[in-house]
């Protein structure tokens, strides 16, 4: 299935001459379970998204120019 979007993706990168060129592949997710969880914040999990995102504001920080 993965190479045949990617096939698709690079086909449609081959042949699409005008903005908004959409294909529609001819797969389906087999349920919806995954929405559930996709992107959830809840007591399980808050403190580890909350560690995650100080690290990642720490690590910006020192990214910035003129920042040793």
């Amino acid at each position: 299935m993965q190479r045949t979007v990617l096939g698709l993706a690079l086909d449609m990168l081959e042949r699409a001459w005008s903005p908004c060129t959409t294909v529609r592949a001819p797969f389906t997710w087999s349920d919806d379970r995954w929405r559930q969880k996709f992107m959830r914040v809840d007591d399980a999990n808050r403190e580890a998204l909350a560690r995650a995102g100080e690290e990642r504001r720490r690590l910006q920080e020192r990214m910035k120019p003129g920042k040793p």
